[in-house]
């Protein structure tokens, strides 16, 4: 299924993202942060399981708000103590996760801290 609204233009250099997206007028979804919590409410050590909660939050509130995976046409991430090694286990995961044949624009932001402690934090905008 796709978003005929939706026009992705690859990036020429880095493959499998979106240099820039435009969306025909309509319907915004915007996202605000979400961050993954256990089910007891703490924040999971591991990063690539603090990266599947975050993004089944997203699901679950783009699923809310009537958009999918495939609506997204920006999304911000925020990583604490952003290294070359965390991107890499961000990019592995979320790939595993977000199975789209366009990508959205995006960026991952290296950070301080998050809410609460968390190790990720995203937004998303989704036309609807």
């Amino acid at each position: 299924m796709s978003n005929d609204r939706i026009t992705y233009n690859p990036a020429p250099v880095v493959p499998g993202i979106s240099d820039s997206v435009r969306v025909k007028a309509g319907e915004l979804l915007f996202v605000s942060g979400q961050v993954g919590f256990e089910d007891d409410g703490s924040i999971p050590e591991d990063l690539a399981r603090a990266i599947h909660l975050t993004y089944a939050e997203v699901e679950r509130a783009l699923k809310a708000g009537g958009a999918t995976w495939e609506d997204l046409v920006r999304v911000n991430v925020y990583i604490t103590q952003l290294d070359d090694e965390k991107l890499a286990i961000w990019r592995e995961t979320r790939n595993q996760i977000v199975k789209v044949d366009n990508p959205c624009a995006s960026t991952v932001i290296g950070v301080h801290s998050l809410y609460n402690g968390a190790k990720i934090e995203v937004d998303a905008i989704a036309a609807v």
